[in-house]
């Protein structure tokens, strides 16, 4: 089953567009994978609302192991099967915190394996840090290394998340300046916006 990779910095939006994604699909109880960095596994069986609030929250680097979800993703009269992976929040320099800097290696390292990267971006922050100078601190040299690995990968796109919000417009249109010549989808992970062109994305590569 090949796997699709949610990538990207801290508090982007990550956990949440998983959750809703696959709530999206049409699941209402989860199967958790989570792969922890010491080498073990652990199976959650979680309803939606309950994975939310026990998966995400508004602190920097809450997912330190990779979470992933199995999920089947329909098209016409076939279904695909995909495992959808949350990771940790990715940051630059070297995180003074040993553990997070297990999980981020973890995440570099499942980006290897992926056949779908969705690299999330917190298109509201970008849009309002930047005020039309085009620089912001929602866009780090990070994402710059991983969009330069992404678009060497067939499957890799980025998601312009936080389009409810203010600025994200904004935000959305650097993006999609900086990418000219690829592809940025304009998503809502808290209200599904987006959804069904990232499925189609999805669909073609599972």
């Amino acid at each position: 089953m090949k796997r699709s990779l949610v990538i990207g910095n801290a508090n982007v939006g990550k956990t949440l567009f998983c959750l809703r994604f696959a709530a999206f699909l049409g699941l209402r109880q989860l199967r958790v994978f989570v792969e922890r960095t010491d080498g073990k596994t652990e199976e959650k069986l979680l309803m939606v609302d309950d994975a939310q609030e026990l998966l995400s929250g508004p602190d920097a680097h809450h997912t330190r192991d990779l979470q992933t979800i199995a999920l089947s993703v329909p098209r016409g009269k076939s279904n695909r099967q995909l495992l959808l992976t949350d990771t940790t929040g990715l940051t630059d320099g070297i995180h003074p915190d040993a553990k997070i800097r297990e999980a981020m290696a973890q995440t570099l390292s499942a980006l290897t394996s992926a056949q779908v990267i969705l690299h999330v971006v917190d298109a509201a922050r970008l849009g309002s840090d930047s005020s039309g100078s085009g620089k912001s601190s929602a866009w780090k040299p990070v994402d710059d290394q991983l969009a330069e690995y992404g678009q060497s990968c067939g499957g890799y796109l980025i998601l312009a998340n936080k389009m409810d919000l203010p600025g994200a417009k904004a935000g959305y249109q650097q993006l999609c300046k900086r990418f000219g010549k690829h592809r940025v989808v304009p998503v809502s992970a808290l209200y599904g916006g987006g959804f069904r062109e990232v499925k189609q994305h999805v669909w073609r590569f599972a």
